[in-house]
């Protein structure tokens, strides 16, 4: 059972229900009823336990190099077994968006289906995996304002969307070797690993910046302020740091970025609450 946890990557299906949550949360006085909090979280853990499943057959070769300690490089489980089981989960995440309404199957389809996509094509060129991750991201938090215009999850999409695009390219840096060997064309890999430190410093320090505006544009009170001042501004500040050395730990980047991007849903959830 501890393998299927680790392939499924619990802890990002827990975030991901969490997102659908803080997005209900976030809609504030035009907020809908619970179900659609329940049903959503539950779809959004699905498929991104579907996902990651799915990524890892997929990442196969790539993993053996860069983590073979997971459970499909180490031989702990089959291939077989995990396509299928990727594919029933992608099925019931669908299913139980479709407990809220048939626009929300919809919508959850697209996102397996942006999931496969990301899985066997998309993550192989520059930029283009780590925008289609970093929407997914987003749209597991707009689930509860599905199918209304983006407004009052505006704020924590755009947080959520931005602080994912970071840690993707953080990511692609340090997996570099192994998806060299299979022929993915990564940012690092297609400009190197210089130019794709110094974007993502650049992206880290927009994202520190940004921390105030929710106050100023979207209504934001002080509570808020002092939430992501302490939760979420620390870490940003120890990965601008990280990222400007030359001999960067990346591996200690995507720790910083995964406790920001825990305090800053937990800032935001106190900001939408207040």
């Amino acid at each position: 059972m501890k393998s299927w946890f680790q392939l499924f990557r619990l802890h990002n299906a827990v975030i991901a229900a969490a997102g659908t949550w803080l997005g209900w949360f976030s809609l504030r006085d035009v907020r809908s009823g619970v179900a659609v909090a329940v049903w959503g979280s539950l779809s959004m853990a699905l498929l991104t336990a579907a996902g990651n499943a799915d990524n890892d057959v997929c990442d196969l070769e790539a993993d053996r190099i860069n983590q073979p300690e997971r459970p499909l490089p180490s031989n702990v489980l089959s291939v077989l077994s995990v396509r299928i089981t990727a594919f029933v989960l992608y099925v019931l995440g669908i299913i139980a968006a479709f407990q809220v309404s048939a626009k929300h199957s919809i919508l959850a389809a697209v996102m397996a289906a942006l999931l496969l996509a990301y899985n066997r094509k998309l993550k192989g060129f520059p930029l283009v995996g780590n925008l289609a991750v970093s929407l997914l991201c987003a749209l597991a938090i707009y689930f509860p304002e599905f199918p209304q215009w983006i407004h009052n999850t505006l704020t924590v999409c755009a947080f959520a969307f931005w602080a994912t695009f970071t840690r993707e390219m953080v990511k692609d840096i340090e997996d570099q070797t192994g998806d060299g060997v299979v022929g993915l064309k990564t940012f690092p890999l297609v400009f190197g690993t210089l130019v794709a430190r110094k974007l993502a410093f650049v992206f880290t320090a927009i994202l520190l910046a940004s921390l105030p505006l929710p106050v100023v544009f979207f209504g934001y009170h002080w509570p808020y302020l002092t939430s992501v001042t302490v939760l979420a501004a620390p870490f940003l500040v120890l990965l601008l740091m990280e990222l400007s050395k030359s001999g960067a730990d990346y591996r200690r980047c995507q720790r910083y970025l995964k406790w920001m991007m825990l305090g800053g849903m937990l800032s935001l959830l106190v900001g939408a609450l207040t």
